[in-house]
């Protein structure tokens, strides 16, 4: 975010179960929208996944909430794209080829995880519809991985749409 240039138009999309944008539209990267942006992101706290297993084994799934804490790849991706999600084609919302032209030319997807919530979490499935829903737009997708999982399904995902891949490991 801090190396964001002033010209640079950016957002972010926060996902678990559910996705969350930080603001509704992409804005400028100027000094205020970056220290925001910075605010925001530093106040971002882990919810359910291995951080909240030992709640989960004693028998406290409610405190453990890790219903809200599962990966939703494919709702996180579609959001940071502007696919539509409820008509399950990967179309661009709205349906029409203008909306293929929004304002989003890369995005960069961080995940610790393999996809475990929402509508699709098969990575096949993940991949098809992705690649669909960014045939038009041709948004340049990197993925960086974070921590230890399966990430072929990454290193795909960003290779089918232009980007690079980035292993962070642990």
């Amino acid at each position: 975010i801090e190396g964001l240039e002033p010209y640079v138009k950016f957002g972010i999309v926060s996902f678990a179960t559910a996705t969350k944008r930080w603001k509704k539209k992409l804005v400028p990267a100027n000094v205020i929208n970056k220290s925001s942006a910075l605010d925001w992101v530093k106040r971002l706290e882990p919810i359910g996944g291995n951080s909240k297993l030992d709640l989960a084994e004693a028998g406290l799934t409610g405190a453990a909430n890790l219903e809200a804490g599962k990966t939703n790849t494919y709702g996180a991706l579609a959001e940071a794209l502007g696919i539509d999600q409820g008509n399950g084609k990967g179309k661009a919302k709205g349906g029409s080829k203008e909306k293929y032209l929004g304002e989003v030319d890369t995005v960069f997807f961080l995940s610790d995880g393999r996809p475990t919530a929402g509508k699709y979490i098969e990575y096949r499935e993940i991949l098809d519809r992705i690649r669909e829903g960014n045939l038009l737009r041709k948004v340049v997708l990197h993925t960086i991985a974070i921590g230890n999982f399966e990430k072929g399904f990454m290193r795909q995902l960003a290779e089918q749409n232009g980007g690079v891949f980035v292993d962070l490991g642990k």
